[in-house]
């Protein structure tokens, strides 16, 4: 039989799992509070808000309870609270039959609720989200051998292009299936500042370009030193995607002098979006 202790001990646990609960239905009140003082539809997504909330609860968190429980609890309320303001909000995925573990990264970032539709190619991916507002996609982050890259396709000036937002993983998960890749996440907005972001600009060239050169350029434009930086060849142009500390949108008068300081003739500079640094968590 249990003792009048552990009794007491349990009648506290369903008395703060109440309190968990009524916590929870007034946030979903606020979240619906804000929703009605929107004007017009649209994707209710808030990256760069998001990940300064998920860095404040990792930062904040301390004793036994593990750390990667913290950041599913969350990411599930924050995506319930978005499907509450976007019904219609879909994940496309890239899922090559090979590597199944980009759904894992999607489903640890977006939670088991918003619905994740599954592509064999990042191609397909972008023609989803152009297709609808309210349809992210989840790419492979790129690597020097792909042999189709989807980022240089970002780099023009139709409205239902996306940019990047967000890379996943944020916070590394203990899914076996995801360990070792990364990706992207696309969506028709701008990028949020969030105080700790990379931002990613693609060039193209009708010749080649050294990363000396690039460097020079980005110090006489203003812009700071790439952290990464990664050249292909498409049909004979060169493409380069650079990744830079901070924000950098389209409208950023530098991408204009980086372009004049590469001595671009016939050749684009574009910001394909930005997104949060990772979270780092204490051992």
């Amino acid at each position: 039989m249990d003792s009048p202790t552990l009794d007491r001990l349990r009648q506290e646990i369903d008395s703060i799992d109440s309190d968990l609960h009524g916590l929870i239905e007034r946030r979903a009140d606020l979240v619906d509070r804000i929703a009605a003082s929107k004007t017009g539809a649209g994707l209710a997504l808030r990256p760069g808000r998001e990940a300064q909330v998920m860095r404040k609860r990792l930062a904040g968190h301390r004793g036994p309870f593990p750390t990667a429980a913290i950041w599913r609890m969350w990411r599930e309320m924050m995506c319930a609270f978005t499907l509450m303001q976007t019904p219609d909000i879909k994940i496309a995925i890239c899922r090559p039959t090979d590597q199944p573990g980009y759904w894992d990264l999607a489903r640890d970032h977006f939670g088991c609720q918003i619905p994740l539709v599954a592509h064999d190619t990042p191609a397909q991916v972008l023609a989803a989200v152009r297709a609808s507002p309210t349809t992210l996609g989840v790419v492979p982050a790129p690597i020097e051998s792909d042999t189709a890259p989807w980022w240089p396709l970002l780099t023009g000036r139709d409205a239902s292009l996306p940019n990047v937002v967000v890379r996943l993983p944020f916070l590394m998960m203990p899914n076996a299936r995801a360990r070792g890749i990364s990706a992207f996440v696309l969506a028709r907005m701008e990028p949020e500042e969030s105080g700790d972001d990379r931002a990613l600009v693609a060039l193209e060239a009708e010749t080649g370009l050294s990363r000396n050169r690039i460097a020079g350029a980005l110090e006489k434009a203003g812009l700071p030193a790439f952290t990464s930086a990664l050249d292909q060849v498409v049909g004979g142009v060169h493409h380069y995607l650079v990744e830079l500390p901070g924000l950098v949108t389209d409208s950023d008068p530098r991408l204009s002098a980086l372009g004049a300081a590469l001595g671009l003739q016939n050749g684009r500079v574009a910001a394909i979006g930005a997104y949060a640094a990772p979270a780092t968590v204490r051992a």
